[in-house]
């Protein structure tokens, strides 16, 4: 599903900027355990050992349901990667979610209401998880459904071994390297070349940093990789000062974070249980005091 509600679309949904924060609260996590289900909830990409847990969740898992409003990119990849282990899935979206890609929409997709209004929202969940269980009980062979529509032969092997036998650290600072030279080529390209370029070497550093707290746990690991990442897009550089299962301390020092950035990293700490506090720093975006 959506992990944040693209900006353009807030107005779509209320004004909430977690909205769909709040469907996977309200309506999808009940309804699939009313439906005997245990939801595993969606992480943010961007991490690879993010990444390497979504791709183990997308080939293990019983289910997988697919929200697909807003057609969101990160979410048709990783329902190609279900569908290519040929592995059950159960499709919903929003009412505002009008037209589906063809190939999906000839599976059987539940629509719900995106205005999550207090008074439907028991119908709501009901439903769903009705549309669940008919999904499981019309696929008795846990198989996916577009393999029978497709006559598909040939399943992709797990790719979960290969990501295990990477290293995570050393993963994580050559998907750096290549995010950064991508950026520089889309900058040339496009005359804007004169703006701040990533630096590989500052990013690879801050991607060092989590080795300061060799005791933090997997979540906080997957926040300061994922910080050390966004401040690299503009060579900022992010020193974890003080790290706690439940906190983390960022001093910026005398770097420049706009405000959209550090929301993008308070916002991933917010879905992961870590309150985010930002020391030092600049940001463009805030007016002078």
């Amino acid at each position: 599903m959506p992990i944040s509600t693209p900006a353009e679309r807030v107005p779509d949904y209320g004004g909430d900027a977690d909205h769909f924060a709040h469907v996977l609260e309200y309506l999808i996590a009940p309804a699939l355990l009313e439906a005997g289900y245990q939801a595993v909830p969606p992480a943010a990409s961007g991490s690879t050992v993010i990444q390497a847990e979504i791709v183990k969740n997308l080939e293990n898992a019983d289910l997988v349901l697919c929200d697909l409003s807003t057609l969101n990119p990160n979410v048709m990849l990783e329902l190609g990667m279900r569908i290519a282990l040929d592995r059950p899935i159960c499709l919903i979206r929003d009412n505002l979610t009008l037209t589906l890609p063809f190939d999906t929409s000839i599976i059987n997709t539940y629509r719900y209401e995106s205005s999550l209004n207090l008074w439907d929202m028991r119908k709501e969940r009901e439903a769903l998880a009705a549309h669940i269980l008919a999904t499981r009980n019309s696929n008795p062979d846990n198989r996916n459904p577009l393999w029978r529509v497709f006559g598909l032969t040939q399943r992709a092997e797990s790719p979960v071994q290969q990501v295990e036998e990477t290293d995570p650290l050393q993963a994580q600072v050559e998907l750096l390297s290549k995010q950064m030279a991508t950026l520089i080529q889309q900058q040339t390209a496009t005359g804007t070349a004169a703006r701040a370029t990533p630096d590989p070497a500052v990013a690879e550093q801050a991607a060092q940093d989590e080795l300061a707290f060799p005791d933090a746990t997997p979540a906080v690991r997957d926040l300061l990789r994922e910080a050390a990442r966004i401040a690299g897009e503009v060579n900022a550089r992010i020193t974890p000062t003080e790290v706690t299962d439940t906190e983390v301390v960022l001093d910026l020092g005398v770097y420049v974070l706009g405000l959209s950035r550090r929301e993008d990293i308070i916002n991933l700490g917010h879905r992961l249980g870590i309150r985010v506090r930002f020391l030092g720093g600049q940001s463009p975006d805030s007016p002078a005091a």
